[in-house]
């Protein structure tokens, strides 16, 4: 089988691109090396979003929340925000860091009910 010259050229520069370009190929759907906060989610001020994650901090005004994907979502609460705690009706005061925390919220409003999951 004889071979071309175009068809040696051809294959010359494609596998020189190949050896390039494989290297950040590989590196595509890996998370970045960088560090820093994780990524806080944004949304419109309209959206009803669900929240499900493990509580950071808590104040009177507010839970902190880090979503499964990394994210911090703060989550205002008022004087009328139902408080469960494993079922059970409970204060905020009853509420730690590390407390599981399962909720749909208005955007830009407080919630209106929170049930949180004691860990273990």
């Amino acid at each position: 089988m004889k071979v071309g010259s175009k068809t040696l050229v051809f294959a010359t520069l494609a596998s020189a691109l190949l050896a390039f370009a494989a290297p950040a190929l590989a590196d595509r759907g890996k998370p970045s090396e960088k560090s820093g906060p994780p990524p806080t989610t944004t949304v419109s001020h309209s959206a009803t979003i669900s929240v499900q994650g493990v509580v950071q901090s808590v104040s009177g005004s507010a839970v902190v929340v880090r979503q499964l994907d990394g994210s911090a979502v703060s989550v205002g609460i008022s004087r009328n925000t139902r408080i469960t705690v494993d079922g059970r009706p409970g204060k905020i005061s009853d509420v730690k860091p590390g407390f599981v925390l399962v909720t749909s919220v208005k955007v830009g409003q407080p919630a209106s009910a929170l049930r949180f999951l004691r860990p273990g």
